[in-house]
């Protein structure tokens, strides 16, 4: 089924190409006159320019981010670069990043978690933002409750007042050693804790409405430090847009993966996983979108929103589309990494720093 569309589809782009060529050469040999594509083009690049979101100042990136590991060249890696222990004089450099605070070693997403993030000497972290049917932020990622929770219930559905109180360590592996349990976090509290323990933020908006947008820019007027230490990315790049075309400062990035909107999850060796939608027009609908999304990131997308840095799945990224991005004056990093031989081949051949579900594995030297 989906090579039969992909062949259509590739059939039909491949017979663009070619009328755009026919056309292209009766204008230039038999017309004497300047092709049309070229004046199509000049309009499509002055609206581009007119619409996007010019990229955060680069001083403001690095205040972020740290230092480029890919810009300082081959005989340098990451481990080598980044400093974490405490002297002032040398430059920052973001090795390792606690998806979810490091969700392996403690509840996902959780106060505790963060905490255990800043003990174990990681200066930066990642977590879900999404809202309640009472348009209360929280630091949540599933749109249900019941993976961490074991009771059935949809976030989007619930007030705050029916959340707070829910255990998220009820399927925690380690849920032992948590006996107070831990509770759903509210998105203001992990910001005070993050930039208390002068942390960096990778905020990433679950919330599909776009009521987000106004929200996550009031946390930035009320913790201005997060201008200096906060990337909001999200799946959805008119969220981002929208972030960035009412608060240009703000430093985003876009998360990507293979089939986001048509298909659950991705892997290399296993190709596509299960269909989101199974309704077969929604599913073509997300599918084609996909292919559009893949085709217009690299070449469109990243210009329009203006972004700074690039989540990428860990199976499609190699060296080639490393230095790609790099081209573009957008970084990479990596989701998500957990083997410490996967962390080594990322961070010294590749140079990019990645997304880690456990900080057991990580050298405190350098994180």
């Amino acid at each position: 089924m989906f090579e039969f569309f992909e062949l259509i589809l590739n059939s039909a782009i491949l017979w663009v190409y070619l009328q755009a060529i026919v056309l292209l050469l009766i204008s230039a040999l038999y017309d004497f006159a300047v092709p049309w594509i070229i004046w199509v083009s000049f309009v499509l690049m002055t609206a581009l320019c007119f619409v996007r979101n010019p990229s955060p100042q680069p001083n403001i990136t690095d205040k972020i981010l740290g230092l480029d590991p890919i810009s300082l060249g081959k005989k340098n890696d990451v481990s080598d670069l980044c400093n974490s222990d405490g002297n002032k004089e040398e430059p920052y450099c973001m090795r390792a990043v606690a998806h979810r605070g490091g969700g392996y070693d403690y509840p996902e997403n959780s106060i505790s978690a963060f905490r255990n993030s800043k003990q174990k000497g990681c200066t930066a972290v990642e977590f879900d933002v999404a809202l309640t049917k009472d348009n209360i932020p929280i630091v949540y990622h599933d749109v249900t409750i019941e993976r961490l929770t074991g009771q059935i219930g949809v976030i989007r559905e619930m007030t705050w007042d029916q959340l707070k109180e829910l255990d998220i360590t009820y399927n925690h592996p380690l849920r032992d050693k948590f006996r107070s349990g831990e509770k759903i976090a509210l998105l203001e509290d992990v910001l005070e804790e993050c930039i208390k323990n002068d942390q960096r933020i990778f905020m990433d908006i679950k919330e599909k409405s776009l009521d987000i947008v106004q929200i996550i820019l009031n946390m930035y007027k009320k913790y201005p430090k997060l201008f200096e230490r906060a990337i909001v990315t999200s799946f959805n790049p008119i969220v981002i847009y929208m972030i960035r075309r009412k608060e240009p400062r703000v430093v985003c990035s876009l998360s990507w993966r293979p089939f986001v909107f048509s298909r659950k999850s991705y892997s290399s060796l296993d190709g596509p996983g299960a269909v989101r939608f199974n309704n077969p027009l929604k599913h073509i609908a997300a599918w084609t979108l996909d292919v559009i999304h893949s085709w217009a990131l690299p070449r469109f997308t990243y210009y329009l929103l203006g972004l700074s840095v690039i989540l990428l799945h860990k199976d499609i990224v190699s060296a080639e589309v490393v230095r790609q991005w790099h081209k573009r004056g957008v970084r990479v990093i990596v989701w998500t990494i957990n083997l410490p031989s996967e962390k080594l081949h990322f961070s010294r051949l590749l140079k990019v720093t990645y997304l880690t579900d456990t900080l057991l594995t990580e050298s405190n030297g350098h994180l």
